[in-house]
């Protein structure tokens, strides 16, 4: 159960964020040495921190745990409830946060504090986000040699796996895991940047249906899509308690489906792997490398 919760607010985060995303904030026009920085997501505080400003960074949110500088940095609340109290007592000179925080940013702004709102539905998003806010503190440097060392890591994938044929693949993002038997498994759509990693990665999206936007299957729906791979991102691995086995096990009572037949279930467990800043890209070599074993990948050292 531990586990299901950090994915429950992911899904949150990202069905408001989408839904907002057309609000999203133009970026602060003049340059400027922030020195009281708050974030309000954990993506956003890993980007900042990938981007040198760590020194600057005066409050997080819940579940900002990385990196571990910022462990140690006062709380404002969750995600869905940061304390406007908090903030303000803090004295920032600016707070970044998610379009799904309008609210918050309404405030801020009233009371004279500076906000920047972004996006991090898509790649091209979380790419945006590390762009838009080295704009706005001068770290254009650091930005241009985080973005090339991404772009350089999709480039390599996508060369790899060019041509092949892709792998039908289920993306689960989150399910309950106290029971032998699956049942609602919140599975990645066509919407968001695991469909985007799995295309990059050499494989397709068995749910095709783009009108819902974190859609949810039961055992019955997993069957009848009949997935010839299964990729469980299990993100929060020092924070659950579940037994992998029982998760294997889950899947496994799936007989039918060709993914459990040919032994390709796969569980990916890292704690940055429901969080869409600079680390998700890791999972793009990963999810490839599971999808297409019979490649050469001596190449290329995957990053724990």
């Amino acid at each position: 159960m531990r586990r299901f919760w950090p994915l429950v607010v992911f899904i949150m985060i990202f069905c408001i964020v989408w839904l907002l995303a057309d609000n999203a904030q133009k970026p602060l026009s003049t340059v400027k040495n922030y020195q009281r920085i708050i974030t309000l997501s954990p993506s956003l505080t890993e980007t900042v921190f990938a981007l040198g400003l760590g020194d600057h960074v005066v409050a997080v949110t819940d579940y900002c745990d990385y990196p571990a500088q910022a462990q140690a940095l006062p709380s404002v609340g969750s995600y869905t409830n940061t304390s406007l109290e908090a903030i303000t007592r803090l004295q920032p000179d600016l707070v970044i946060m998610l379009n799904g925080q309008q609210q918050r940013q309404q405030q801020l702004e009233q009371l004279g504090i500076k906000t920047l709102v972004l996006d991090n539905s898509t790649i091209a998003d979380i790419k945006e986000t590390i762009q838009r806010i080295a704009d706005l503190t001068g770290r254009q440097n650091e930005a241009d040699k985080l973005l090339t060392s991404i772009q350089a890591q999709i480039d390599y994938v996508h060369n790899k796996v060019r041509g092949l044929v892709p792998v039908r693949t289920l993306v689960g993002i989150a399910h309950y895991v106290n029971s032998d038997q699956l049942d609602t498994v919140y599975i990645a759509g066509q919407h968001d940047f695991y469909n985007e990693l799995l295309k990059l990665a050499g494989g397709v999206n068995v749910y095709t249906d783009t009108t819902v936007k974190v859609p949810s299957v039961s055992a019955e729906g997993i069957i009848r899509m009949n997935p010839d791979a299964i990729i469980d991102v299990f993100p929060e691995q020092k924070d659950h308690q579940s037994d992998m086995k029982q998760v294997i096990k889950q899947w496994q009572s799936l007989r039918n489906v060709n993914a459990v037949k040919q032994q390709r279930i796969y569980i990916i467990e890292h704690d940055y792997a429901s969080i869409p800043g600079p680390r998700i890209f890791k999972l793009l070599p990963e999810m490839a490398q599971l999808l297409h074993p019979e490649l050469d990948w001596q190449d290329h050292q995957l990053n724990d």
